[in-house]
């Protein structure tokens, strides 16, 4: 299983989390993921309306301490 790991902010605007997960999942051919980011980059709604775009859901949704791990799968 592939990770995304969206938890630190890189510099510029490409460095966004959005605009990260956009390219990695792209690129990706998975049919499983792991993405862990911070609810402040990007609320859990709009992670889902993102992986949707690419053919994902999400599959299961941890809280880890001060970040989000979501399991998306292959629709």
């Amino acid at each position: 299983m592939k990770v995304i790991d969206l938890r630190f902010k890189e510099p510029g605007c490409t460095g966004h989390p959005v605009v990260r997960l956009n390219n990695r999942l792209r690129e990706l051919n998975e049919d499983r993921v792991l993405i862990r980011f911070n609810l402040e980059d990007i609320p859990l709604k709009a992670l889902e309306l993102l992986i949707g775009r690419y053919g994902y859901r999400v599959d299961e949704v941890r809280n880890v301490n001060d970040y989000v791990e979501v399991v998306a799968i292959k629709a």
